[in-house]
């Protein structure tokens, strides 16, 4: 299967200004990034993996993109990291930076022009829609906590936290900390 999406990331890569080393990453890196990345894939579908299914849906495209781009930063490849990152928002419009702490089973509905800034946290079950923003404000970066769903247009910026099980609406502007639970309209 790790050669089959070499050969697809190939592809892929062919289409663009960028060429990832999917050498970067040892059998068993490859391995531990499907295996998290899983969560990300049973947002959206409920079968088997199926590596050439996840083109059909931007997002979980795009993430994919940074669960790669992630593990090659930390293991200390920004290079290739940024290879990676780069192509994933190539092909799909949204942006993840690798520097982004991400939980398991993130899921973007749509997702063009979503933007996931460096250094931003975000945990478990996160549901973003497209034309999301969290980025910086005044150096801060944005911590979002399990179960959040951020509607389209949202902006969340700055050294702020978002509780678990909140729900951020449509076109809002947030700049300052919520508690768990919230309804921020």
């Amino acid at each position: 299967m790790i050669n089959e999406i070499k050969v697809n990331i190939r592809f892929m890569a062919e289409k663009s200004i960028f060429s990832p080393n999917c050498n970067a990453l040892t059998i068993e890196e490859w391995d531990n990034v499907i295996q998290f990345f899983i969560y990300d894939y049973q947002r959206y579908y409920s079968d088997e993996f199926d590596f050439n299914k996840i083109k059909y849906f931007p997002g979980l495209l795009a993430t994919f993109f940074y669960r790669v781009s992630r593990n090659l930063f930390l293991k200390g490849d920004e290079i290739n990291a940024l290879e990676f990152s780069s192509l994933g928002f190539f092909l799909t419009g949204i942006e993840i930076y690798y520097t982004a702490q991400i939980g398991k089973a993130l899921k973007i509905n749509h997702g063009i022009g979503t933007v996931v800034g460096s250094r931003t946290e975000l945990g478990d079950n996160v549901l973003l829609h497209h034309s999301v923003t969290l980025g910086e404000k005044n150096g801060g970066r944005a911590k979002i906590g399990d179960n959040v769903i951020i509607y389209p247009g949202a902006i969340i910026v700055g050294d702020v936290f978002i509780g678990s099980n909140s729900v951020v609406g449509a076109n809002v502007f947030v700049d300052k900390s919520y508690p768990n639970n919230s309804k921020i309209v």
